[in-house]
């Protein structure tokens, strides 16, 4: 708490307490500062400062074109995020409203589906036009290059750890020769980060910390499994995921089909989250966990037999 105070103090805010913790990430913590006039806190575990300045140009180029984007809040000094006793941390204005609670007995309406469909065509459309000038050490395959530096490791530890290679080669081989349009990438359009109203209108757009450059596709591909496809089902709910490619090509300068090439998209992104659940257990020392099986890998197999 102390450093979290350290760092509040860098800013001028007109509350800096009470201060809540929101929640916790393998990336990050978030807390919620003041009462009345609130502030999100975003203290980053891993995230390197060269990644934070991409963030904040992405952010600043998006709430430009945009409502639906929270604003970055400068520190005293006029920097986009501070440091203290090593800790990276930035601030942004809180959007008030709620996110949708999604899981397997617990399903969007087709509305919402729609709608949060439509945000991400609507940033599919302005994220068209970004170009970087921050540099960023990640790209859409960033968590599969992880598998490849430590194939050796998952070859002969892993259960099932030699076929996940083999398919993460040649996910990486079907990216590297796809000419989608790219753009900027929010990278991680889950529930959690779309924030509706009472009136289920959506308001905000969270959380960019795994934004990259990249096909605008790939977007599409991991959130219309996300809202569609909860972790512990069998298999996705067609309408919902339909509902919501149909809200993103309402207004998206491009139209995507529901076809093989989406369906390609979509094992890409769902085997590179899968990846990085993967890759953190083998560099985890405390981890005895040594097979080849999560949620999201259990949806890429879902995915590989249409």
């Amino acid at each position: 708490m102390k450093d979290i105070m350290r760092v509040l103090s860098e800013y001028s805010l007109p509350e800096s307490i009470p201060v809540v913790l929101l929640r916790e990430s393998a990336d990050n913590f978030v807390y919620l500062v003041g009462e009345d006039q609130k502030k999100v806190l975003r203290i980053s575990k891993r995230l390197p400062v060269e990644d934070i300045k991409f963030e904040y140009e992405a952010n600043q180029y998006l709430s430009k074109k945009s409502s639906l984007f929270s604003k970055w809040i400068k520190t005293l000094k006029g920097d986009c995020y501070t440091v203290v006793n090593e800790v990276v941390a930035v601030m942004f204005e809180y959007v008030d409203g709620h996110n949708i609670n999604i899981d397997k007995d617990h399903l969007p309406e087709l509305n919402i589906a729609y709608s949060a469909g439509r945000g991400l065509g609507e940033m599919r459309n302005a994220g068209a036009g970004f170009s970087q000038v921050s540099p960023r050490k990640r790209t859409i395959f960033s968590e599969l290059e992880r598998v490849l530096k430590i194939s050796d490791k998952f070859k002969k530890e892993f259960e099932g750890g030699e076929k996940f290679v083999q398919e993460v080669e040649s996910s990486l081989e079907f990216a590297r020769n796809q000419n989608e349009v790219t753009g900027l990438i929010h990278n991680d359009y889950r529930p959690g980060n779309v924030i509706f109203d009472n009136g289920d209108n959506l308001v905000g757009i969270i959380d960019f910390d795994w934004s990259c450059t990249g096909p605008l596709i790939k977007d599409l591909a991991l959130a219309a499994v996300e809202w569609s496809f909860p972790d512990g089902s069998d298999e996705p709910n067609f309408l919902i995921f339909d509902a919501f490619l149909d809200g993103y090509n309402s207004v998206s300068e491009i139209k995507i089909e529901k076809n093989e090439n989406l369906y390609s998209w979509i094992k890409f992104s769902l085997l590179s989250d899968a990846a990085t659940y993967f890759c953190d257990l083998a560099e985890d020392p405390n981890s005895e966990k040594r097979v080849i099986r999560s949620y999201m890998y259990r949806k890429y197999n879902f995915f590989s037999k249409i």
